[in-house]
């Protein structure tokens, strides 16, 4: 924009086409100097007929046209008298509607709003105004005038219009006096500003470089990222010193005080020379007693001869044999307190699982079965034949409170907690999970241990089983049944180091460069997999790319595979980098409580409605809706993330594999991948990459203490 011809353009707003009530963002048609041309930009609470000063540059989208793209904007009083009728009922004026605009503008005409700013007493003339009312318009009027005044005291220090629009909406007219004091306390209060954006503008507001209240915002900052970002629970104090000086540019000493004063003021958890965000230190610490609890209360009482009858009675009644280790993992699900079941696939993990359920009705044992995800929750209901929810159903959110409603006052009413894919568990879950189990309750955790680790902080499975406070019982021998599979058979090669042998369900594509790669994943997909084998493309055939950006990264596929997959259907939304359209494959990004849609849940776009600014999507027969606004939380899923891929199966899985991938190329990455395939399996790119990969087995080890808190219960 800076090296584009600036211009300003005066006109009405004819029609929104777009707006994101949380930053402003618009994309609209506006009639400029008398013609309709789109124009995007940000406005605070824009109604089609309001007339604006747009200044900004045209432009040459690559999809969407010449358009122009405005950074300021001056709004202007309206002259029509259709103008003025719109701007009254627009609903930007509390009290005054449709019916009640045109009474005022027919008896006022073209000198309504100089009426309104200077002598609003004679509103009293129109009939259905009264002295009530009257204040009500009066107090709106000066709200306008407030929000008004404040954008103009945010633009007149360099604050953008988007980032004034979140300020305001969040703060009001009292915004001035939050950023005067300590600017950087809209880190914590308002959504999608983060440190950098908070420190920019603090420099605008004249805050200097060593203020206490940004060196302290640093060092939380570099600290949430490391447990966002890294998965870890905390940071040696030397490392986040030297980050926090690199990132704020001042002296480590400075630093090291900021964190000794966070930790004083109660942000900052200091243990030895670790130092945790106060919620990652109390999740590791409550998740340590909870688990103390459990082993403490010691075995169930049950007679022993009465136990193993009713296991004969499992086995006999499905005609199935348990091997050793999985008989001890079915009894000891039943009479320790905490048990772990961990293995590869094919070794009987489901086999143990459903003898644990059926062993439980045999003795009358009420249990609950559920996992981290929608997806995960799913395919244990379908292999138990019982009912399974999330982890965060059967603690019942409150989002009146931001808390579960299960915890250990009003614990979860079941003898037996049985819980999937506990890889996934991140720590702050494991401890809202822990803490709501019953202390008379056995708790159950299953798992494979080699996938990768949890998406949140921490590695709660993993430290539980190093640990050997819990009894654990690992799977080893592959199933004979399973021996036939050789996805199964290679991701067992693939976890002990070895190279993969490749058969018709477990293929190897050469492909050298980027563009080949995502030519033959799009063949794959749209032709190849649905004429051999019928494989519906949206449902059956799912895209795992180590990476985010690049040509095999999931932003690029997801963008190929819509066009060449889904490209005729009708388009529901369509913002300025991305859209949605009919029957488009999508996942949740973020949990959503309200909704009851989880992280990693994959659902259809299944119909929208433009008037009420809507779109519906299916997850698992459940139809949820989502406003235009709330669509940042749902993104395109012909192509995921292997980390995003975890708890769910595919009938087919396509993987890229390349050295462009070099920093994400490690072996539990390409085998949680491997793993999500039931009946096909693609390698497409470079081998050299995939030796690499395999080859690489040093996992990057977050920074958690549950491990030791866990080993001094021993």
């Amino acid at each position: 924009m800076k090296n584009l011809q600036q211009t300003t353009l005066h006109g009405t707003l004819d029609k929104i086409i777009y707006y994101n009530n949380e930053n402003g963002y618009l994309i609209g048609v506006f009639e400029l100097d008398g013609e309709k041309k789109t124009a995007v930009g940000y406005l605070p609470s824009p109604h089609e007929g309001d007339e604006y000063s747009l200044t900004g540059a045209w432009t040459n989208h690559s999809k969407y046209g010449r358009q122009f793209t405005f950074e300021s904007f001056e709004q202007h009083v309206p002259t029509s008298q259709f103008g003025v009728e719109q701007f009254l009922s627009s609903g930007l004026i509390k009290g005054i509607g449709p019916s009640l605009a045109s009474k005022i503008v027919d008896h006022f005409g073209t000198a309504t709003i100089e009426i309104l700013n200077k002598d609003p007493e004679r509103l009293l003339e129109i009939d259905g105004i009264g002295r009530k009312k009257l204040a009500g318009i009066m107090t709106a009027l000066v709200s306008l005038k407030e929000m008004q005044d404040t954008l103009m005291f945010l633009k007149s220090h360099g604050i953008t219009t988007s980032h004034s629009i979140r300020l305001y909406k969040t703060y009001g007219k009292s915004v001035v006096g939050v950023l005067q004091h300590n600017p950087y306390q809209i880190i914590d209060d308002v959504v999608g500003i983060g440190f950098h954006t908070a420190d920019e503008i603090a420099r605008k507001m004249g805050v200097k470089e060593e203020s206490e209240y940004r060196l302290t915002a640093g060092v939380r900052f570099v600290l949430d990222d490391a447990c966002r970002a890294g998965g870890h629970c905390y940071l040696p104090m030397e490392e986040l010193s030297e980050r926090g000086a690199q990132l704020l540019r001042v002296d480590e000493a400075k630093v090291t005080r900021a964190i000794h004063s966070a930790v004083k003021t109660g942000y900052l958890v200091q243990e030895h020379d670790s130092i945790f965000p106060m919620v990652m230190h109390r999740a590791e610490e409550q998740s340590e007693k909870k688990i103390g609890a459990l082993l403490k209360k010691g075995e169930r009482h049950l007679n022993k001869d009465k136990l193993m009858k009713a296991l004969h009675h499992v086995e006999k009644r499905h005609d199935i044999q348990f091997d050793e280790k999985q008989r001890i993992a079915v009894i000891s699900a039943i009479l320790n307190p905490v048990t772990i079941l961990t293995g590869g696939p094919g070794t009987g993990k489901t086999l143990c699982v459903n003898g644990i359920i059926e062993l439980a009705d045999e003795l009358g044992v009420k249990y609950v079965l559920c996992a981290p995800t929608g997806r995960a929750a799913k395919r244990l209901s379908e292999v138990s034949e019982r009912e399974a929810k999330t982890i965060h159903r059967v603690l019942e959110f409150d989002p009146n409170s931001c808390s579960f409603r299960r915890n250990s006052d009003d614990p979860i009413e079941a003898e037996l907690v049985i819980v999937d894919e506990v890889s996934m568990v991140d720590i702050q879950l494991f401890e809202a999970l822990t803490d709501a189990i019953s202390a008379n309750a056995q708790l159950v955790l299953v798992g494979d241990v080699d996938q990768l680790p949890s998406v949140g902080p921490g590695q709660v499975l993993r430290d539980l089983i190093e640990s050997k406070t819990v009894t654990t019982v690992r799977l080893s021998v592959i199933f004979r049944q399973a021996e036939e599979s050789s996805i199964i058979m290679n991701s067992h090669r693939i976890n002990h180091g070895d190279v993969p042998q490749f058969a018709d369900d477990f293929n190897f594509i050469d492909a050298d460069t980027p563009e080949e790669i995502q030519s033959h994943i799009v063949g794959l997909c749209s032709t190849v997999l649905p004429q051999n084998y019928r494989y519906d493309p949206l449902i059956d055939i799912q895209v795992l790319s180590p990476m985010n950006n690049g040509v095999t990264g999931v932003r690029d596929l997801n963008k190929k595979l819509q066009q060449v997959l889904n490209g005729h259907s009708t388009v529901c939304w369509q913002g300025s980098e991305r859209k949605f359209l009919l029957n488009d494959k999508v996942m949740q990004l973020r949990n959503n409580y309200d909704k009851e849609v989880y992280n990693g849940d994959i659902g259809k776009v299944t119909g929208y409605d433009k008037e009420e600014g809507k779109i519906f999507i299916s997850f698992y027969g459940k139809r949820v809706e989502y406003t235009f606004e709330e669509l940042d939380q749902v993104a395109l899923a012909y192509a995921t993330t292997i980390h995003k891929s975890q708890g769910n199966e595919f009938t087919a899985v396509i993987i890229p594999v390349s050295m462009a991938h070099y920093i994400m190329l490690q072996r539990n990455l390409i085998y949680t991948a491997v793993t999500r395939a039931k009946q096909r399996l693609y390698l497409i790119g470079q081998r050299k990459a995939l030796a690499v990969a395999i080859n690489n087995a040093d996992t990057r080890l977050r920074n958690t203490l549950l491990l030791k808190r866990l080993k001094s219960l021993l």
